[in-house]
């Protein structure tokens, strides 16, 4: 019994210590290159104007923190992507349950989802200011553009691979149209929705930089072009590393999320 206590206890720890591996090597590599970096700088083999380096960099940021520009400027992003994220999930999960529910809806809209997908959403710039002018409104615009497709798309698939033996038993059982959507197919579709938005956020955040650096009037996105304006390596590369601190918690936030929706359905199931 101590035995069988001793070898699980061992595995927790194990497990435990496996979860820590890709970030001590994601990270690891990280640290690296930022020392080999200010090595480089300090040592003159680099000029810092062109390069900047992560001491100088760190400053900057501490700069932005305490003047109240970074906290302003995520808050500004921060909203702009919630507002065009929230309105991509809920058009994208509902376009994409009719459309791989009903061939006909799929006929009618997939042609239009795919050139969205394909064309460059930024020539449509000049089009957005012109309706909905400079600022929050258009980013918001571009962050829904750019995230609404991934979610269509996987959200349709995730119908798609509905098991028929499913949907033929719930017909069986008297199920209507709404209640088959709303207790069979949407909870097997779960997995494939939740990648897509995972997808989606990625591609939120860089709408609402992308949107931002042309049309915004504040925001990281705004900072990173303003700084590139004045030559500011250093204030452009500390933006960067915001977003990129973004990226990386917003996937992690969404793998938490895809777990969390996926334990719902195995109950569900």
């Amino acid at each position: 019994m101590a035995a069988s206590t001793g070898q699980a206890s061992t595995g927790q720890a194990i497990g435990r210590a496996s979860r820590f591996v890709p970030v001590l090597l994601g990270g690891g590599f990280l640290v690296a290159v930022a020392v080999v970096w200010q090595l480089a700088v300090s040592l003159g083999l680099v000029n810092s104007f062109l390069t900047s380096s992560p001491q100088l960099i760190g400053q900057s940021l501490v700069e932005q923190a305490t003047s109240g520009l970074l906290l302003r400027s995520i808050g500004t992003s921060a909203l702009e992507l919630l507002a065009g994220f929230v309105v991509a999930a809920v058009v994208g999960v509902v376009l994409g349950l009719v459309m791989g529910r009903y061939r006909y809806v799929e006929y009618a809209i997939e042609p239009y989802v795919w050139l969205l997908y394909s064309a460059p959403v930024i020539a449509l710039f000049p089009l957005l200011v012109l309706v909905l002018g400079l600022g929050s409104p258009t980013v918001i615009a571009i962050t829904f553009l750019m995230s609404v497709v991934p979610v269509i798309v996987n959200s349709m698939q995730g119908v798609r691979n509905v098991d028929p033996k499913l949907v033929q038993a719930a017909r069986s059982f008297g199920a209507g149209e709404t209640a088959l959507l709303r207790k069979v197919i949407l909870p097997a579709s779960i997995p494939t929705i939740m990648a897509g938005l995972r997808l989606g956020v990625g591609r939120a955040l860089v709408g609402v930089v992308v949107g931002e650096f042309f049309a915004g009037d504040g925001g990281i996105g705004y900072n990173i072009s303003s700084f590139a304006g004045h030559l500011g390596t250093t204030d452009v590369l500390a933006s960067v590393l915001v977003v990129v601190v973004a990226g990386v918690a917003l996937n992690l936030l969404a793998r938490r999320l895809e777990g969390l929706a996926d334990s719902w359905r195995a109950d569900l199931d």
